[in-house]
């Protein structure tokens, strides 16, 4: 299967893997506005599929800034590699064990666990399941695995309210912190500018043969940023729209 297949899906429930038969096709070339962190996700990649030992990587910030599309582009960018991508939904993360056992028995390929749009709330029991499945409790994890998370929230969990009712405030922080600090590479994505949403409007533009004059074309994309925001999500969305015009 690992053989045939780039990408799987994990089902937790039934412990196993669906191999997915349509890869993405995003080109990490042609992800603009981010250039700093594809030169480290593909630094930190590279020697993962060269057989060292990398640190777990989560990619927070702005939504639409191309966190998730960023991780998918790997498997076009690392194609004729070893590299393996498995996809883990936060309602299965308590069953990565059994996917481990299932990578350990195949040394040959590179496993990224891919989790995203990972987040918590105060209550939630897969922000303790997660913490045990990347320290591995008393079992090894197979050093042919990684895990890759992305997050609209810096620390995965919303801000601390300021209650009286906490006698010890400082161990909500610890506790916090235990998750985060498992994950050696944080990257960070920042809100576009003005001009970064541009570049990538007149981008998918010219690639996608719009028929418009530059002016009419960027005051139209100015209009669409006032509602939807200068990310590369509603940049992309902005020339879809034109192609009904």
């Amino acid at each position: 299967m690992f053989d045939k297949y780039q990408a799987f899906a994990w089902n937790g429930k039934d412990r196993q893997l669906k191999p997915v038969i349509r890869i993405p096709k995003q080109n990490i070339n042609e992800l603009y506005g981010i250039e700093k962190q594809k030169q480290l996700i593909i630094a930190n990649t590279k020697a993962f599929i060269e057989g060292k030992r990398v640190n777990n990587v989560l990619l927070w910030g702005e939504r639409g800034t191309g966190k998730t599309t960023l991780i998918k582009s790997l498997l076009n960018y690392f194609k004729e590699t070893p590299l393996k991508m498995i996809q883990v939904l936060k309602n299965d993360i308590i069953t990565i064990s059994y996917l481990y056992d299932i990578i350990y028995e195949n040394p040959n390929f590179r496993f990224i666990i891919f989790i995203d749009d990972l987040s918590f709330n105060e209550d939630d029991q897969e922000f303790r399941d997660l913490k045990i499945i990347m320290d591995g409790g008393i079992e090894e994890i197979p050093e042919n695995s990684v895990i890759y998370a992305t997050s609209n929230r810096r620390n995965l969990m919303p801000a601390i309210s300021n209650s009286d009712n906490e006698l010890f405030p400082e161990d909500n922080l610890q506790e916090r912190a235990s998750l985060i600090e498992r994950f050696g590479l944080r990257i960070g994505f920042y809100r576009f500018s003005e001009e970064q949403y541009l570049e990538i409007v007149r981008y998918y533009a010219s690639k996608d043969g719009i028929s418009m004059l530059p002016d009419e074309l960027i005051k139209k994309a100015r209009e669409w940023a006032l509602v939807h925001g200068t990310t590369g999500r509603s940049a992309y969305q902005f020339v879809l729209s034109l192609q009904i015009l």
